[in-house]
């Protein structure tokens, strides 16, 4: 019988889980998800944290300068937050798994900071990060565009899918066109998905 076998090539190491990169928890969303949520939560039992937080040109201008983006953290009216809050996750954990942390954090921040100019020319006074959460939508967009048919979807799926992601940049132009400070945003996010996944692919290339 033999038996000078090593130990290590009778019994192969164990395999990592099937899935277990995949559904690790995204640390940007997650990030993002906590703040938002307990800020939101914390306006209700104290209200002076919206006061403090939503968009106030005049105490922009007097040197508040946190309120460029810290409308974000709250949501006026407070009923949004149902919606809002939660599409942080819904839409971030797919754009993290695409463009990464860093991909998904200037998704969400880039769009947003626009909007808020947006906000501030057009809606002066108001909160939210829907804003912020449509420039997530903007870029899946711009994937299902640029990538979405090398994940082999089937092509009417696809094209189904495309129909609402062209209706969504079409509403935005609509809305940037009304002065509704939703559409800026959206289109920012797909500009920018679009040459995250482009700057991508040519380093792939070369």
């Amino acid at each position: 019988m033999v038996t000078g076998a090593r130990h290590d090539e009778r019994i192969p190491p164990p395999a990592s889980r099937p899935g277990s990169r995949r559904w690790r928890v995204p640390p940007a969303t997650a990030s993002v998800l906590l703040v938002t949520g307990a800020v939101t939560a914390a306006q209700f039992p104290f209200p002076d944290v919206l006061e403090a937080l939503r968009r106030d040109p005049d105490a922009l201008a007097s040197g508040e300068w946190w309120r460029t983006l810290s409308p974000l953290l709250v949501q006026s009216p407070g009923w949004q937050a149902l919606v809002t809050v939660p599409a942080v996750a819904a839409l971030g954990v797919p754009v993290e798994r695409i463009f990464g942390a860093r991909g998904m954090l200037a998704l969400y921040l880039v769009p947003a900071a626009a909007g808020e100019v947006a906000g501030y020319l057009w809606q002066p006074h108001g909160a939210g990060n829907s804003i912020a959460v449509l420039g997530l939508a903007g870029g899946l967009v711009s994937w299902l565009f640029l990538e979405a048919q090398d994940r082999g979807w089937p092509r009417p799926l696809l094209n189904r899918v495309r129909i609402w992601g062209a209706a969504v940049l079409a509403g935005a132009v609509v809305d940037t066109a009304f002065r509704d400070i939703h559409g800026l945003p959206t289109l920012a996010g797909a500009a920018l998905g679009a040459g995250l996944l482009l700057r991508r692919r040519r380093r792939a290339k070369g």
